[in-house]
């Protein structure tokens, strides 16, 4: 055959004795290479001992139809020891019911859709791309201490079904990849994980984001007391939008007027004229509004910091106007992030400004697989899945 065919195809290494094509593929006939001495005692004598009935192996689909190969495991005989070998096709283990890559294949559309739908296009059932995803794809990362350098994690939570939350881990530099989802959100679990990390690859880890969860934080310089833990930008202003909407909620049960969402938590630079002349009504008719929303714009401000200077003295304007608002509740957010000023300032020690965005597109990724899928019931399959998908190319893996 062609070289370039069988390079295609990804058979180099197999000699392909025949090809036919069928209503429903292209099955090809290979042959297994014979030894050319006993793997047992080197002597090069042997004959053929017995044939056992072929082998059809999955190989490629080409379009929606698959490329199948089959072979025959002819048994060979030492003529000096006596002892018999069967030899088998490059990348062959035995009894293997796929190819590496037909396995690679089903892998990747696995990254889209769900197990039904891919074992409806290949002609395979859920079940074997079930076992296929637990016996290839490890439901944790224990490779990513491999890398050199120094490492930056990030830590969230995702929600498994409803309020039954399950712990994420990723890694941000020095490449990006999920490295575990934890089976629940407890603080042993995340202990558990850190533990199982050697030392000096803990002595690497120089910076974590987190949300504003203190538990995480804790545990984080338990383990890891020299790594820098940052504050997530994006969950400080949603915690500034959820004490926005707390009163814009609250406000009108009294005067029974509703107030607009998108004036009271949209950033003050991208209203529009529209948006503008109800917000300034609004501003006057609630007071309690106007304060907090200045609050909540002067943390942006902050977050666009560009010196450590600059961001200090944002910092403690944004806490003394806050320390200057009347209502109990602004005191209580000052409290807050007064308990947090280390890790919103420690952004600007970083050589690069940190978040948890590549976490947050993780689940948005994990969460399109659990719809087309309509949910998952194993907790260490979404694990398997969502370190799968979070790869941004096919990882080699030993089959």
């Amino acid at each position: 055959m062609d070289p370039s065919i069988t390079t295609l195809f990804q058979l180099d290494g197999w000699e392909v004795t025949a090809v036919e094509q069928t209503a429903t593929g292209w099955p090809g006939t290979i042959e297994a290479p014979r030894p050319v001495q006993s793997p047992h005692c080197g002597h090069p004598r042997r004959h053929r001992h017995a044939t056992v009935p072929a082998r059809v192996v999955p190989h490629l689909w080409v379009g929606l139809r698959p490329l199948t190969v089959t072979w025959v495991p002819h048994r060979w005989r030492c003529a000096a020891c006596g002892r018999t070998v069967c030899p088998r096709p490059a990348g062959l283990r035995p009894w293997q019911r796929w190819t590496p890559a037909a396995q690679e294949a089903a892998l990747i559309l696995l990254r889209e859709a769900s197990f039904h739908r891919v074992g409806r296009l290949l002609g395979v059932s859920a079940a074997r791309l079930r076992r296929l995803v637990d016996r290839v794809v490890p439901a944790e990362d224990a490779t990513w201490w491999d890398q050199p350098g120094d490492f930056v994690l990030s830590i969230d939570e995702h929600s498994f079904r409803g309020q039954d939350l399950l712990i994420t881990v990723a890694l941000q530099a020095p490449e990006r990849r999920l490295l575990a989802i934890l089976g629940d959100d407890r603080l042993r679990s995340l202990d558990a994980w850190f533990a199982q990390i050697p030392a000096d690859v803990r002595a690497r880890i120089r910076a974590v984001t987190v949300d504003l969860k203190r538990a995480y934080a804790r545990v984080v310089q338990r383990w890891c007391p020299h790594a820098q833990v940052l504050a997530d930008p994006f969950h400080l202003v949603q915690d500034a939008n959820r004490r926005l909407e707390e009163i814009r909620r609250l406000e009108p049960e009294e005067s029974r007027t509703p107030i607009p969402r998108w004036p009271v938590v949209k950033g003050q630079e991208r209203l529009t004229a529209q948006q503008q002349a109800p917000w300034v009504a609004i501003a006057e008719r609630w007071p309690a509004l106007g304060p907090r929303y200045q609050r909540k714009e002067d943390l942006r401000a902050l977050l666009t910091a560009k010196t450590p200077e600059e961001a200090r003295q944002a910092w403690d304007r944004w806490l003394c106007n806050a320390d200057a608002c009347d209502d109990a509740e602004g005191a209580v957010w000052a409290r807050t992030m007064r308990r947090w000023r280390r890790e919103i300032l420690g952004h600007w020690t970083q050589v690069q400004r940190w978040t948890n965005g590549f976490m947050e597109g993780l689940h948005t990724k994990i969460k399109q697989l659990k719809r087309v899928s309509y949910g998952f019931r194993n907790r260490d399959r979404i694990g398997a899945r969502g370190s799968w998908v979070s790869c941004h190319r096919p990882r080699s893996h030993s089959y």
